[in-house]
């Protein structure tokens, strides 16, 4: 019993133990520990501030403070120390007690790795027209949708939004577009997955899913060098958009908001109540027993209001173990218009994993972005109302029976007991009696996998599997008696329910393998060559019926699909640096071609000089980058509204259209147009261009000149009654011709410790002509475009000799003193007469050039920046103004319209709609965002900050124009939702 030991004094002995050791261990280990202090400089011995120092193998880390000082405890003496820093390069240095670090330039800086299609290449290697810019993290003002920053910052991309309507969409053209009836919308690949940039119903914006705040470059791809590795849907450009990506890095936490008021800028000049009052009476053919209101409407100021919205993003990034950087984001919009009852909603989701395996040999990168856009959106009739409608009438009668009155209590014309079936629509009534809807749910995402091969680690295999998945629903519901169910739907005041939905699918598939070596240091050599498959269909359902469920219409339904197979390849090879070389080849087949017709080859070759790194400049300390870019190349374009242009397909007829034999009613088809011939559009492009940098790239930027062909355009054209089951089909014919000068400067004129000033300028000039349309081309040979109202009444044409979108108008005549005559035009041969003579007016819709320019100043933790952009030598028709006329006060059937002071001082008594009076220069420059920020660093730890904003969005416009807004892509202005001045209040929390 003795030799028996008792467990728990035993096991109480041993904790003793435990505790002495783990203490003795955590003094070595303290001991261990070594505190490191230095100092980070350029080589003009200027602190580095925000540099990122990390010990060697650890996640230990810490960034320099505002004078380039950062204090470090490392695990060991022997420590390494890792120091990084953008446009520096990196340095790896033993620590010690006190270090000193200077860091020198790269001239191959981290921004200037820019990625082209199946892979990414150093912008100084780069032999095509390449652009990447990231989007401006110190002047974004209010983002909501993605290409709201690209706006100015691209030489040759111009991006005009649709309208002011929170979360439209712009149309985007690189180099203006080389197509006709096909669509001129570039290519927008998102993280390797082309998406599908089809219209989507309901008028949602092709890209207004991705979050602005997930986006981590865009790169444009411009030239045929550029564009052709994705051959088909590349002739009008690439746009790649990168969004970001999680960093090999501790855990990080990012929130950021942002708070805006939005008002309207300016508003129509139109009559006031008591204005119109006093002139009506002297419109000749107004009866004198006519009594106007009495009420005093200022209708634009009831359809306007002062607009708020609010942006959240938050987003966490690190790493899973040590080979998976992940980031993941969430972010919610709310935004509403300027317009009454106008709201758009947006949720994002943005999640990435790339984990390594086989000691990093493999790489698989995931992606997934889900979004969900609620708009609510207005008819934009509403701002052409607001400008027409009586003023000296009320929003509201106040009758007490409202409930069951026509208008349900909203004023409206009346003949006697009935709704007049022709009146404008009380622009009100529209806002608050409408519920219009767009409801898009969309999810892109894909798995690529890069294989670098064991023992051959030149050679990697790549696989990438993509999708991109939409749902659109689109609805729009009136009540039974509204007023704008007398003057549409039935006319007779019967409510409306209709609701549309598109499903869209788009999978991608992708395999590839690139292969590069440098040889004897001097010969670089990669090659790259895959297959693609790509899957595009949609689906289309709509039905529309009354509150009480009755079908008034037949429903509406189409069903589409069309593939994409490719062949690609492409081989680089540079010598010493100095000579680089690039050639491409694609091969594409679209399943919207018939089998002889199906494929199109598309070549390019591109030729690169870096004159910079030749002997006799090599030691410049003057210039420090100069290359010369010569390229040629052939893209292709099968972008067409119709799936099946080469079969004859047919149109099953409504059910109301049916036939009657016996006592059965059958459905009647109706054979389409179509042609078996059509066949690729193909673009060719000859680009040359220089890039340059001076004192260290301080100052910096390009200079391209291009030419493009285009041939066999796909062409919508009316073709001879009897020889097509249509009078209107899409075909290949036509050529166009396009030229254009791009140039870019970006300048650091003062760097100090305290002081940095950063200029950007960009410049475009381009000129597009068409050279044939037909098979004998004639000056009575063109094709109309450019409707404005009713069936027909079109303004513009594409003729031979002309720039695309010319207006094609009537010369108005002016008496001696500079007054118009009205219905008096100008003849051919110079007499004038009241014939309606049109004419082509050699002034198109299309700038000549255009401009963007930002610049940034920053004083120790303030910054202030100025962004802007503009457009010249392009004209607006004005068909606002062109659509009144004195007379137009007075309706025959007793109602009152109000119009422009413009109209009234003019003094046209009838419409003179083909007038060439009404078209205006459309010249402008925009001062897009002026913002002010300060950040303030270190809030907890090294690696918090704060930064806060106040910025102003859309401050000023200067312009000739007489309108509201020049900027409309389309050049004629009708109906156009204001854009807004923006005011808001930004906080970005980082830790």
């Amino acid at each position: 019993m003795k030799n028996k030991k008792n467990p728990e004094t035993f096991g109480s002995r041993w904790r003793y133990v435990w505790v002495l050791f783990a203490l003795v261990f955590s003094v070595n280990v303290v001991a261990q520990k070594t505190v490191v202090k230095g100092n980070i400089l350029d080589k003009d011995n200027l602190p580095i501030i925000g540099a990122n120092i990390l010990e060697k193998g650890t996640s230990n880390g810490t960034i320099s403070d505002v004078d380039g000082n950062f204090t470090l405890s490392v695990t060991s003496p022997g420590a390494v120390l890792l120091i990084t820093y953008i446009g520096y390069k990196n340095v790896e240095k033993p620590a010690s007690a006190n270090m000193k670090i200077v860091m020198a330039e790269d001239s191959e800086m981290l921004e200037d790795v820019v990625v082209i299609g199946y892979g990414s290449v150093k912008k100084s290697d780069a032999t095509g027209s390449v652009t990447a810019i990231k989007p401006d993290d110190f002047n974004k003002g209010l983002r909501t949708t993605a290409q709201d920053a690209l706006v100015g910052k691209v030489p040759g991309v111009n991006v005009v939004s649709s309208s002011g309507a929170p979360g439209t969409g712009a149309t985007i053209r690189i180099r203006s577009g080389a197509s006709l009836s096909a669509s001129n919308d570039p290519l927008i690949v998102i993280d390797g997955v082309p998406v599908d940039n089809s219209t989507i119903e309901g008028g949602g914006n092709v890209i207004g899913g991705i979050n602005p705040d997930d986006i981590e470059t865009f790169t444009v791809l411009k030239d045929a060098s550029a564009t052709a590795i994705y051959g088909s849907r590349a002739s009008n450009g690439v746009i790649v958009i990168t969004t970001k990506k999680g960093a090999d890095t501790n855990l990080r936490f990012n929130y950021s908001t942002n708070l805006s008021v939005s008002t309207v800028t300016e508003t129509l000049d139109i009559l006031s109540a008591d204005e119109f009052r006093q002139f009506v009476p002297t419109v000749s053919g107004v009866p004198s027993s006519v009594t106007l209101g009495t009420a005093s409407t200022d209708w634009q100021d009831e359809i306007y209001r002062t607009a708020f919205g609010q942006e959240h993003n938050f987003s966490v990034s690190g790493k899973v173990k040590q080979n998976a950087p992940y980031r993941v984001s969430v972010g919610y919009t709310n935004q509403n218009g300027v317009v009454r009852t106008n709201n758009y909603e947006r949720f994002t989701f943005n999640g990435g994993i790339s984990p390594k395996f086989f000691d990093k040999h493999l790489t698989v990168d995931l992606n997934l972005k889900v979004s969900y856009e609620n708009n609510k959106k207005v008819d934009e009739s509403v701002v052409n109302n607001a400008l027409r409608y009586d003023p000296t009438h009320p929003v509201k009668t106040g009758s007490s029976t409202a409930a069951t009155d026509p208008g349900l209590g909203y004023f409206i014309w009346m003949n006697g007991n009935s709704p007049m079936a022709i009146q404008t629509d009380n622009p009100v009534a529209q806002l608050d009696l409408q519920d219009i809807r767009n409801k898009v749910t969309r999810s892109i995402g894909n798995a690529s996998f890069n294989y670098k091969v064991h023992h051959l680690e030149d050679l990697q295999l790549n696989m990438n599997l993509g999708y991109d998945v939409l749902t659109s629903k689109y609805s729009k519901e009136v009540p039974e008696l509204a007023g704008m169910m007398y003057t549409s739907n039935m006319k007779d005041g019967t409510g409306l329910v209709y609701d549309s939905k598109q499903n869209k699918r788009n999978y991608l598939l992708d395999l590839y393998a690139n292969y590069s070596h440098v040889f004897n240091e001097k010969h670089n050599f990669s090659a790259m060559g895959g297959y693609g498959w790509q899957h595009f269909w949609k689906k289309f359902d709509a039905t529309t019926f009354s509150p009480e469920g009755k079908e008034l219409f037949s429903p509406n339904h189409y069903e589409s699909e069309y593939y994409l197979l490719s062949f690609y390849g492409r081989l680089n090879y540079s010598y010493d640096n100095r000579y680089m070389i690039t050639a491409t080849l694609r091969s594409d087949a679209s399943s919207r071609f018939a089998k002889g017709n199906r494929w199109g080859l598309f070549p390019s070759v591109a030729l690169g000089w870096k004159i910079s790194q030749e002997a006799f400049l090599r030691d410049s300390d003057v210039l420090s980058d100069l290359k010369l870019r010569l390229s040629y190349g052939q893209t292709g374009q099968q972008d067409i509204l119709n799936d099946y242009p080469y079969m004859t397909t047919f149109t099953v007829s409504y059910p109301e259209a049916c036939y009657q034999f016996g006592d059965k009613w059958y459905n009647t088809y109706r054979p389409n147009g179509y042609d078996s011939d059509i066949k690729w559009e193909t673009t060719e492009t000859y680009n040359i261009g220089l890039d340059y940098g001076f004192l260290n790239n301080r100052i910096y930027g390009s200079v391209d000149y291009y030419q493009r062909h285009t041939k066999d355009l796909l062409n919508t054209i009316p073709v001879i009654s009897g020889t097509n089951y249509s009078s209107v089909i899409t075909t290949n014919i036509g050529e166009m011709d396009n030229k254009g000068f791009e140039f870019s400067i970006n300048a650091v004129p003062v760097h100090t410790k305290d002081w940095k000033w950063t200029v950007g300028m960009n410049y475009t000039w381009n000129d597009s002509k068409i050279t044939k349309l037909n098979v004998v081309d004639s000056e009575a040979n063109f094709v109309q475009t450019g409707a404005i109202s009713g069936t027909g009444k079109t303004v513009q044409v594409f003729m031979v000799g002309e720039r695309p979108y010319t207006f094609y108008l009537a010369k108005q005549a002016y008496d001696d003193k500079g007054k118009a005559i009205e219905g008096q035009y100008v003849q051919p041969d110079g007499s004038v007469s009241a014939t309606e003579t049109k004419y082509a007016t050699n002034k198109s819709a299309l700038p000549e050039s255009y401009l963007g320019f930002n610049t940034q100043l920053s004083y120790k933790n303030w910054d202030f920046a100025i962004s802007g952009h503009g457009a010249f030598g392009n004209y607006v028709y004005n068909y606002i103004a062109a659509d009144q006329y004195v007379q137009s006060v007075y309706s025959d059937q007793g109602n009152f319209s109000n119009i422009l002071r413009r109209t009234k001082d003019t003094g046209f008594q009838n419409q003179q709609l083909y007038s060439d009076y009404f078209l205006e220069k459309g010249n402008f420059f925009r001062i897009d965002n002026i913002s002010l920020g300060y950040t303030f660093r270190k809030l907890w730890d090294s690696s918090s900050s704060l930064r806060l904003t106040f910025g102003v969005q859309n401050v000023a416009t200067f312009t000739g124009y007489s309108g509201i807004d020049p900027e409309i892509y389309s050049g004629i202005d009708k109906e156009i939702y204001p854009r807004p001045r923006v005011f808001s209040l930004s906080a970005n929390l980082s830790f």
